[in-house]
């Protein structure tokens, strides 16, 4: 009676209530002939596209000044790198930068003539571009170089990130994902037949893809299998790109827009078929301001502004008879930390619905992907402790890591890669040198004791010191590093 007593107080004393307003602003209508990138740092906004064209703007969109031309280059993409210059790609090569905020801007080469489709630099020491005829070019050690991923589709998109890995996208529903700074490559094959023309990953297992004609799909198992993601509104329209920071995100697309407000969990899509408005790029700059941009029938140059304002609306203090919470704040959350979780499957769900995803509720306050069962089941015996949670006490914890190996249970090697290693705490991964020490430390069945990891799950693991004796690792002493899986992130 106490907890309800506590709580009926508090409500008496908050007589405001905040109330979020949104909404759709044109800052932009003929300025350039077509934009084809956007982004920006602060209030400072620049955008790219035909003929050359470079535009800025240095109060958040409201107003605009066209740069000055640079021939009958035509730009792609642009983006802001970690130290904070704007870069520019485009045809035949094409490649500038600038130092102050996108005001002036200077040309390089990097090496390449084909032309350039997306860029992206996550951190200061890695970035990815990607164009036609399977061109790539990473950015490694201060200096750029040409990738080999080894396909001939053009690629339109690339997500750097920012720990040497990287996922790209292209024609004929091309997929590729990037390792080792560039070096190593994992072709996932073909999505579909359509052309993919933008990706965004929010971990290691789950990410999004779009491209044309309605393309838009969804994976939570690092892109091994892919899931239609339906939308009122959607159909055929061609979507060109997808962007996201924290829980919101957008796709662009030939006269429509999708939003979503809660981390790709359900979406909503705005219309601009009487604007006949085509958006190839946006740009989100919090959870609050988003910029999507593009072409009036290809001459006049657009960009809009979604924003979400927050309205104080006053309200008259609720009296003691009118409110009543229902229930005790002395009631248990629908889990604890430390417990496996799941969401509750309709009826009829198939195997691959989003539903069936086991996560591990840790202390540190997020959940945690099983990338597959053989990864489960290093940690537990069955299914019998997993509790089914909403979708809403779900959305609400932020997803960390994936799981990887119990330390000292199985040995591992990478699918593109004969190397065997031994699990260590933290997901460290460590060479055997030999297999007479791979016998010796698990046994003369040893090579029955190795499972394979997709390439796609490559960024989940750390590498430690090579095993070069027997004396190097010790197995039991690695199984018992950890009490449970709180000990392990």
């Amino acid at each position: 009676m106490r907890s309800r007593l506590f709580f009926l107080l508090i409500l008496l004393l908050l007589p405001l209530s905040i109330r979020a307003e949104t909404t759709w602003t044109v800052q932009d209508d003929g300025t350039m002939q077509s934009i084809r990138g956007i982004t920006g740092s602060g209030d400072v906004l620049v955008a790219v596209g035909n003929t050359g064209n470079r535009m800025r703007s240095t109060d958040a969109g409201a107003t605009w000044t066209l740069l000055s031309s640079s021939g009958s280059v035509w730009w792609h993409d642009v983006d802001v790198a970690a130290n904070g210059d704007f870069l520019a790609v485009g045809e035949s090569g094409a490649y500038a930068y600038s130092e102050d905020d996108g005001a002036t801007w200077a040309s390089a080469s990097l090496g390449v003539s084909n032309t350039f489709y997306d860029i992206d630099r996550a951190a200061s020491s890695t970035g990815y571009v990607v164009g036609a005829s399977g061109t790539v070019v990473y950015y490694a050690n201060g200096n750029w170089f040409s990738g080999t991923p080894n396909v001939t589709e053009t690629l339109y998109a690339v997500q750097d990130n920012a720990d040497g890995t990287a996922w790209v996208v292209g024609g004929a529903g091309r997929f590729l994902k990037a390792s080792n700074n560039g070096i190593t490559w994992t072709n996932f094959g073909r999505i579909g037949s359509d052309t993919l023309l933008g990706v965004y990953f929010e971990s290691a297992s789950t990410g999004w893809i779009v491209g044309e004609n309605g393309t838009f799909k969804k994976t939570t198992d690092g892109g091994v299998s892919w899931l239609t993601v339906s939308v009122s509104g959607l159909s055929t329209q061609h979507l060109s790109d997808i962007q996201a920071v924290g829980d919101r995100m957008v796709v662009a697309g030939d006269k429509i827009v999708l939003l979503s407000e809660d981390g790709g969990d359900t979406w909503t899509s705005e219309s601009f078929v009487d604007e006949n408005i085509t958006f190839y790029t946006s740009y989100v700059r919090d959870e609050s301001h988003v910029w999507v941009a593009g072409t009036d029938y290809d001459v006049y140059s657009s960009v809009y502004h979604y924003e979400v304002v927050e309205d104080v609306v006053e309200e008259e203090p609720a009296t003691e008879e009118s409110v009543d919470p229902g229930f005790s704040l002395g009631e248990p959350a629908e889990a604890e930390p430390s417990n496996l979780i799941k969401l509750t499957c309709e009826e009829g769900a198939d195997v691959n619905d989003p539903c069936r995803a086991v996560y591990y509720y840790a202390t540190d306050g997020k959940r945690h992907a099983f990338p597959n069962e053989k990864v489960y089941f290093t940690w537990f015996d069955n299914f019998d402790d997993v509790i089914e949670v909403s979708a809403d006490f779900m959305s609400d914890l932020t997803l960390g890591s994936n799981v990887t190996y119990h330390p000292g249970t199985r040995m591992v090697k990478f699918q593109s890669v004969p190397t065997v290693y031994a699990v260590a705490r933290y997901g460290e991964l460590r060479a055997i040198a030999s297999e007479d020490i791979a016998s010796d430390l698990y046994g003369s069945d040893w090579n029955q004791q190795i499972d394979d990891i997709s390439d796609a799950f490559f960024s989940n693991y750390s590498f430690g010191e090579t095993i070069n004796s027997v004396q190097d690792y010790n197995k039991d002493e690695a199984q018992a590093s950890v009490n449970s899986l709180d000990d392990n992130f």
